[in-house]
């Protein structure tokens, strides 16, 4: 099971966020409080991080307690999702391909980089941009 977090003293609508894609994948959302990254990998080694960085909202992609992938989001929306939920992740090429065999997506032709459906008819839609590599990331 994938585990989803947020930076420790996340804004609500980050933690909204963070809890839609654990919705999305069948994974766990977990509020990280004092939770260091050090602690957080003893409770899966595979997991998502959201944060807030002075460049704007990150989402980092974590397999076996390594950094694999790391993306500015640098559009975002939320909306009422019409129709039936979509299951899992919906993704572009080039993050299907970052995020490999341990998640799987179906492709999105739609212009976004991810989309997933989350609680309460929301849909979410993101555009992502590569970014560095996680300097920091202990103290996100």
């Amino acid at each position: 099971m994938t585990l989803v977090t947020t930076s420790r003293k996340a804004a609500p609508d980050l933690r909204a966020l963070a809890r839609g894609l654990a919705f999305a994948v069948g994974g766990r959302y977990l509020a990280r409080g004092k939770t260091g990254l050090r602690e957080l990998v003893t409770l899966d080694t595979t997991f998502f991080l959201f944060s807030y960085e002075p460049d704007g909202l990150r989402l980092r992609w974590f397999v076996d307690a390594e950094p694999a992938a790391s993306w500015r989001v640098t559009t975002r929306e939320e909306r009422h999702r019409e129709g039936p939920i979509v299951r899992g992740l919906l993704a572009s090429d080039a993050v299907r391909e970052a995020l490999g065999p341990r998640i799987e997506a179906a492709a999105l032709d739609d212009g976004w980089d991810l989309g997933f459906d989350g609680h309460q008819r929301l849909q979410y839609r993101l555009r992502l941009a590569p970014a560095g590599g996680v300097a920091g990331a202990d103290d996100a």
